[in-house]
């Protein structure tokens, strides 16, 4: 196959051909860390609130430095809020070793069926 005949989505080099997703693959870091993290903080959650809390949460995601949860009742949203929302972030950041969430936002709706019961 020569240089010329190769679409613009592939790159030539000396021995191979390589595709622009392979270049990236290489070039853009894995998600490992991210991922560990996410799962150190969701077992600390179990902890932290226990299991009857923990069936009726779910964590949707981190973002700049705040916890994201979904919760299945506003009841459960307001006692959280209230009541327990410092000493979670204080425990998890205990857990994790350092200060990693700064706060925790509750939002209210239906959890996934993923079987966590």
């Amino acid at each position: 196959m020569k240089k010329e005949e190769l679409p613009e989505r592939y790159f030539y080099n000396r021995k191979k051909i390589y595709s622009i997703g392979q270049i990236l693959k290489d070039v853009i870091p894995k998600r490992g860390p991210v991922e560990k993290a996410y799962r150190n903080i969701e077992n600390a959650w179990r902890i932290i609130v226990g299991e009857e809390v923990f069936s009726k949460t779910e964590i949707l995601y981190i973002k700049n430095r705040t916890l994201y949860v979904k919760v299945e009742s506003s009841t459960i949203a307001h006692h959280l809020t209230n009541f327990e929302r410092l000493a979670i972030i204080s425990q998890i950041n205990d857990i994790m070793g350092n200060k990693y969430i700064d706060d925790v936002r509750f939002k209210v709706g239906r959890l996934k069926d993923d079987g966590r019961e």
